[in-house]
Formats: C-alpha cells, structure tokens, sequence
C-alpha cells in the first residue's frame, strides 16, 4: 500500500486546478494578432506565461483545424533540446495536459444574425481519427454545391465563391470565413460517435 501512495502523484485527493481551455495560437485561421517572429517563438511565451500562472490544461484552439495544436504537441515533445528553458521547467510543462480545441461557427443564428460559436474539445488519443471521423464526416451546402469541412473542402468553397481566381491560401481563407455547419449534422455526428469527444461547449459571439 504504502508504495501505491508513493508512486501516486496526486497525494491530496481533489483539489483546484487551472485550466484555459480556449487558446489561439500564432497562424489561427482567423484574425491572427501575435507578434511573436515565428512559431517556436509563441510557443516559448505561451509555456512560460503558462508555468507562470500555474496552468494544468491547455486548449488549442483553431477554426476548423487541428494543425497548430499538432505543432504545439510537437514543440512540447521537443523541449529537452530547447535552450529557452530550465532543466525544472521543461518537467513541468510536460506534465500540462494539451487539448485540441476545434472551433465551429453554427446555424441557426442568434437573433442578432450571429453565428453560434461552438467548440469542441476532442480527447487526444483520438487524434489520428479526428480527419476522417470528424472534418470528413460534416459537409456544407452552398446553392447546389456540398463541401467537405476539411481543408480541400474550405479551398473549393473559396474558390467557387471567387470563381476560381484566387490561389489555395486566399481560397482557404474564404472558405474558412463562410463555412458553417447546421446543428443537426453536428448533433447527429455526435450521437453516433461521442466516443471520441471529451466534451464540447457552447460560446455564443
């Protein structure tokens, strides 16, 4: 028994933590205001503010996508070769638990003609299925045209809508900006495959 104790590392039952579960990132589809050079360099202030205050849990958060989250995971992995750091800092910022928080824009409208921000925080160990399960899975429907809530989707919307003139990042953009999903896909979805989400909440913008 006493090695069980031990070996636990939470010795005190339940206690407070800290959580920020809605977190952009440098390159965020969607009004991207950091000043950071480049992405290493966000991720450096983001873990030391979060050392900081003390944060257990971070939600990565991005419209539509995973990718930025992928990158933070990624720096995370890496920091033992990162020299912005102390040997007791990179322990800590491997024990913060990193979430990917996807970010969706809803029908119907609020009655002030805003789309419903939803977000939707996926259990990480799902990861490799959250393309095909989930960006794969919701379509929108734009005149006769459905696309796809995946990158290639939101580059055809963006295209279609500017008739083809535009390279992939301008139709990306657009696409981004104009894709909604209908709560019933979203409901629908989640009924039949709630196994991968951890929970999803509702902010209305």
């Amino acid at each position: 028994m006493e090695n069980v104790i031990v070996n636990n590392k939470f010795l005190r039952g339940s206690e407070w933590r800290k959580w920020d579960l809605h977190v952009h990132t440098k390159g965020t589809a969607k009004n991207d205001q950091f000043n950071s050079k480049n992405f290493d360099e966000f991720c450096v202030t983001l873990l030391k503010k979060a050392l900081l205050k003390k944060i257990s849990v971070i939600g990565i958060t991005d419209y539509f996508s995973i990718e930025n989250y992928k990158k933070v995971k990624f720096f995370i992995e890496s920091i033992d070769n990162n020299n912005s750091f102390n040997d007791e800092e990179r322990l800590e910022i491997k024990k913060i638990f990193i979430i990917p928080n996807v970010e969706l824009r809803m029908l119907p409208s609020t009655s002030n003609e805003r789309c419903v921000n939803i977000h939707c925080l996926f259990n990480p160990i799902f990861i490799n299925s959250i393309e095909n399960d989930f960006f794969n899975s919701i379509e929108f429907h734009n005149g006769s045209k459905k696309y796809k809530m995946n990158k290639t989707g939101m580059i055809e919307l963006g295209k279609n809508m500017e008739n083809n003139n535009i390279g992939d990042e301008k139709a990306y953009t657009i696409g981004i900006n104009n894709f909604v999903v209908a709560h019933a896909d979203l409901q629908k979805l989640y009924d039949e495959s709630s196994d991968f989400l951890l929970v999803s909440s509702f902010i209305c913008e």
